[in-house]
């Protein structure tokens, strides 16, 4: 049987005349006598490339599934610049087609695809007898019809892009072909990479009027890649063959649209694109399982796509159809450039590309969007989490863009609506984001939108690093939704949360106060508030200052603070946690356990102590009986709100007098450690008040003496405007708290009596 062979390109030439060193050690490899399985039948030259020709012996089955010779003619074409991996070409005029096939202007002779990976990679590990022996396994495998593997993903249909196109995520969804779909392109130099946007970008950025017809095919099984179409007509043909009219529906929804009166000028002077729409089945009856999506963008406008497919013909500025289409015209004058396209990322997109399972979508009131926050909101946003409402009524400086998600054109504009437009435009997604540009504790003509947004959210998110903003929402604001806050320390080495639980039993302002009793009682947490070393003037008043903060620091804890956010929200109960991140980068997590914490009014000041306080009471009570003992009270004043923390104590000082029916508390060593638990929280706790206990079979009624210490801490304490505090602890664990004046003085009985 004859074989006949397609052109081979160059003029021949000896090995002496190579001069890739890639062509020459193939050449001499296949000249070897000791090579069985290939041999050389000659060598060309080109002015860009050498050309080995050369006989390959592959492994054939008896009954091949696609009709590969034992043995087969192969060029390979090497270029001088080395910059691409060698073209391999099938000679044989009639070498099927079959899967990875690489695309060519012209379609015989055939080129086969021989590696996935990057030539950058292939090369440092390529030889010419590897290279021999590679295309062996590619002939015998495809014999085989094992060459696409199972596992891999299915081959495209077409094949060899002539640029990018960036199209609009539910494309797809709306195009039904009732009504043109009307876009505008821009490009981005020197590469051809277009982007299709709904609306008109405005001045000066240059856009290209469009409108895109969507056409879907019926299912293929994948692997068999076509040459690629350069006009309207052989894209026809393509999907002719493929079952699938594409001519006679253009010409149909071409006509459609003008009985529709849908083509005004600006359409029809529009440039025409087609997307096709290809389902796709790994084998023939099974279910498809992927979807093949190109872009042909035509040298045509609509008007001029419509004349050279026998649509209409224009007159006098007029479209008049033809009653019956002009068959002779199937759009050979329609040139074709085939675009790779990819969507617009939407939140479902994010989601997958983030690895989630499900579209978590919490609406999320965001407070504070400094260096932190924007950082942390913007991850969750790309990951396609939360509705959100950005809060916040300052404006982006430069210093900030040393830590901030923002970018140099937002300069002078409010961090909340630029962060809401970014988000917008980041997930294509109008609907899930929302901002208020206002102080959120002195929110003016916002104020019924804030108490709205923050009776609607799900979670109400603190990232403003104040205090005050946390206390705010934590109490004065009217609502049942959850509250979370997240704050770095000054130097930036640690991050910590704060999570209410899902019914707010524990309150933001309660876990503060543990946070700072863990500060001082865990070692894990020591140094925690480390000096801040300096900070830095950016502007002229005396309060244009701010901190030297390392943006690493900010995007390692805002990483961490984004996936603790998603926690937080598979949870329903409250959490104390805090991250360390040591010179090294290396980070460690510390979960602190909340308790609960109970609040009871008296007179008009409201007393916080939470379980672990009191138990501490008791212990240390149960330790010195029967003598009595004591200490002072570590806690914090809220002297707007009129509420007292009394969070933790410092025992009784070795110089103290503890006799079963006395105490007096001694000062020895008193003073040193008071400063050093506020130096250590930042100001959080300071002295606030005495506590002392009672002998065995006494509860908490207070003696004559104690009522003469209670009116000395008056004296005391009033001298900076503050309430006296006393607590005592007595048996069947009563602990009971005095506060203010001695005539109204109140009994508030913090953990109930036994039995």
């Amino acid at each position: 049987m004859t074989v006949t062979y397609c052109d081979a390109p160059g003029i021949v030439a000896s090995i002496a005349g190579l001069r890739v060193p890639k062509a020459i050690a193939l050449a001499q490899t296949l000249s070897q006598q000791t090579n069985e399985y290939a041999s050389l039948v000659e060598c060309r030259v080109t002015e860009e490339a050498d050309v080995i020709i050369f006989d390959v012996e592959a492994e054939v089955p008896q009954r091949p599934v696609h009709s590969i010779n034992r043995v087969e003619r192969i060029a390979g074409i090497f270029p001088r610049s080395d910059d691409s991996a060698p073209e391999v070409l099938a000679l044989r005029c009639d070498f099927p087609r079959v899967p990875h096939l690489n695309l060519r202007e012209k379609e015989l002779p055939r080129s086969l695809c021989l590696y996935e990976e990057r030539y950058s990679e292939l090369k440092r590990r390529w030889t010419a007898p590897r290279f021999v022996e590679r295309v062996r396994q590619w002939l015998a495998l495809t014999a085989k019809g094992r060459l696409h593997q199972e596992d891999q993903p299915l081959e495209p249909l077409l094949f060899g892009y002539a640029g990018q196109i960036i199209l609009p995520r539910d494309l797809l969804k709306s195009s039904t072909g009732d009504m043109p779909q009307r876009l505008y392109l821009t490009a981005t130099d020197p590469q051809r990479f277009l982007i299709a946007h709904c609306k008109k970008p405005p001045a000066p950025v240059q856009s290209l009027p469009i409108v895109v017809s969507v056409h879907a095919c019926p299912p293929q099984q994948h692997g068999i890649i076509h040459r690629r179409p350069a006009s309207l007509a052989e894209l026809a043909k393509v999907f002719q063959d493929l079952g699938h009219d594409l001519l006679g529906e253009l010409r149909g929804r071409l006509k459609t649209w003008w009985e529709m009166d849908a083509l005004n000028d600006d359409a029809r002077r529009s440039s025409l694109v087609l997307v096709i729409v290809c389902p796709k089945l790994r084998h023939a009856g099974l279910e498809p399982e992927t979807t093949d999506v190109w872009a042909f963008v035509t040298g045509s406008t609509l008007e001029e796509a419509g004349e050279k497919t026998g649509v209409w013909q224009s007159s006098d500025g007029h479209l008049c159809p033809f009653f019956v289409v002009d068959d002779a015209k199937r759009g050979e004058a329609v040139l074709l450039d085939l675009l790779n396209p990819s969507f617009q990322l939407d939140r479902d997109l994010a989601i997958k590309l983030n690895g989630q399972e499900r579209a978590d979508t919490p609406s999320i009131a965001a407070i504070g969007l400094g260096a932190l926050g924007s950082q942390v909101a913007m991850n969750l946003v790309r990951s396609g989490f939360g509705n959100w409402v950005f809060i916040d009524d300052d404006r982006l400086m430069p210093h900030n863009l040393a830590r901030h998600a923002l970018h140099a054109a937002h300069v002078g504009w409010q961090k909340s609506l630029v962060m809401a437009e970014e988000a917008k435009r980041l997930v294509h997604d109008d609907s899930a984001f929302s901002y208020i540009s206002v102080d959120v504790m002195n929110p003016r003509e916002e104020a019924q939108r804030i108490s709205d947004t923050l009776k609607s959210s799900d979670l109400i998110l603190d990232m403003s690093a104040s205090v005050s903003v946390e206390r705010y929402l934590s109490l004065d604001v009217d609502s049942s939704s959850r509250r979370v806050s997240l704050f770095l320390t000054p130097t930036g080495d640690d991050l910590v949360l704060l999570a209410e639980d899902k019914k707010r039993e524990l309150k933001l302002d309660e876990l503060e106060m543990q946070y700072y009793r863990a500060i001082v009682t865990e070692e894990d947490i020591s140094g925690h508030f480390k000096p801040l070393q300096r900070r830095r003037r950016y502007g002229q008043s005396c309060r244009d200052v701010t901190s030297t903060l390392p943006q690493d620091l900010v995007a390692l804890h805002a990483a961490i603070a984004s996936r603790a956010i998603r926690e937080v929200m598979t949870s329903d109960t409250a959490s104390i946690t805090i991250w360390r991140a040591d010179a090294r980068g290396n980070v460690r997590r510390v979960d602190v356990q909340p308790c609960s914490t109970t609040r009871r009014e008296a007179g008009d000041w409201t007393v916080c102590a939470d379980t672990q306080l009191v138990l501490k009471l008791h212990q240390l009570r149960e330790q010195r009986l029967p003598n009595e003992t004591g200490g002072v009270l570590l806690g914090s004043f809220d002297l707007e709100r009129r509420v007292v923390y009394i969070v933790d104590t410092i025992p009784s000082p070795p110089d103290s007098v503890e006799w079963p029916t006395l105490y007096i508390r001694g000062c020895k060593g008193l003073k040193t450690k008071t400063e050093k638990v506020s130096r250590e929280t930042d100001g959080g706790l300071e002295y606030i008040g005495e506590w002392h206990s009672h002998p065995k079979g006494v509860r908490t009624t207070p003696s004559a003496q104690d009522q003469q210490v209670f009116a000395w801490l008056n004296e005391l304490m009033g001298r900076d405007g503050l309430p006296a505090l006393m607590m005592i602890a007595g048996d069947q664990g009563e602990v009971s708290c005095f506060i203010g004046e001695m005539n109204w003085m109140d009994n508030l009985l913090l953990i109930p009596a036994e039995g």
